[in-house]
């Protein structure tokens, strides 16, 4: 079997500010890549998507899907309990196949490497245990997200004259939808003009807000952040995915008759369904649209993420395990990042 716990004891240099995707806008100096799929993890993806597309069919076969997927994971009583899998595959299978029913079999399952589906696979399989499998952006790569992020921070600044005093404390608030990025804080108006014009330029704001909603995530991929929740985060991959497939604002529609239309008069949902790519993907998205916005956009719902900066560099708010240089004691053995600058 193959080893894959200290995954990133080695971080590929490739995931700094030299090796930002092409796509990038002009400009972009600050951000991380936390994608970078191995060979091993696409075969991994490739062999849970198969399994979970196909469990995904089983399960519609039954007359009350979610009913059967409990059965199976949650009821020892049942016939169908899986009582060859471990609690932690069974934990794993339950939310994966429970999200798939609930997203018309949209996978997103990711990498874990204990699943049971990849029992007969031992190249990639790490045994039944989560504490053994294999995990996508774990804590250790989360802080060393936040050191390069921090230098680059502190690179831009210094090349463009910003000092910052050791009593700074800025909070930095990112749009969801427009990835545009607003300064508040104890610094004078014209030193958060600057900031604020900086980090707009590129997709400088958008790696930010991406990072910190990956680091709003604990290891197994669950919010830890009073900022977050599903709600919100429905309500922002529902905008994106419409507006990247219709090219209209979501927000602007009104809700009519089981529909929404948009201030020129066009059906998007009509039009969604008829530029979407698949049928899940159009099920999914008209049905939180339903969901979500039939009373008109909630403005409250709307992702807006806020994260702190100070001389230490960023700092997360609104949760208990933070990745800032003074927040992260709890992780033992993870090395602190010193942001070393002219602030």
């Amino acid at each position: 079997m193959v080893t894959v716990n200290n995954y990133y004891n080695n971080i590929p240099v490739g995931r700094d500010l030299n090796n930002l995707q092409n796509t990038s806008g002009t400009g972009t100096t600050v951000g991380y890549q936390y994608d970078g799929l191995t060979e091993k993890d696409r075969f991994v993806q490739k062999v849970l998507q198969e399994h979970y597309d196909k469990v995904y069919k089983e399960n519609l076969s039954h007359s009350d899907p979610m009913a059967y997927i409990e059965s199976k994971y949650c009821d020892v009583t049942s016939p169908n309990f899986c009582s060859y899998m471990t609690e932690d595959q069974r934990s794993i299978a339950y939310r994966n196949e429970k999200r798939m029913l609930q997203t018309g079999g949209k996978y997103s399952a990711g990498f874990a490497r204990y699943d049971y589906a990849l029992r007969n696979y031992k190249d990639v399989y790490t045994g039944g245990s989560r504490s053994t499998g294999y995990i996508r952006n774990t804590d250790k790569e989360k802080q060393y997200a936040r050191s390069v992020v921090n230098q680059q921070i502190s690179n831009l600044f210094s090349k463009n004259g910003i000092s910052l005093s050791k009593q700074a404390d800025l909070t930095f608030s990112i749009d969801p939808y427009t990835y545009q990025l607003t300064v508040s804080g104890n610094a004078d108006r014209d030193t958060l003009s600057q900031i604020e014009k900086l980090l707009n330029e590129g997709d400088n704001a958008k790696n930010i807000w991406t990072h910190a909603w990956i680091c709003m995530h604990d290891s197994y991929n669950e919010i830890v952040n009073s900022q977050a929740n599903m709600k919100k985060a429905n309500q922002y991959s529902l905008w994106h995915e419409v507006y990247e497939i219709t090219g209209y604002d979501a927000r602007n529609a009104t809700y009519r008759n089981g529909t929404f239309i948009a201030e020129d008069g066009t059906d998007l949902l009509a039009l969604f369904k008829e530029k979407a790519k698949n049928g899940a993907g159009y099920e999914l998205y008209s049905n939180r649209w339903l969901e979500y916005a039939k009373n008109g956009w909630k403005k409250e719902n709307d992702l807006v993420l806020k994260i702190g900066f100070d001389s230490s560099g960023l700092y997360d708010i609104g949760q208990e395990r933070g990745y800032g240089a003074t927040q992260n004691m709890w992780m033992k053995g993870i090395s602190q990042s010193i942001f070393e600058a002219s602030v």
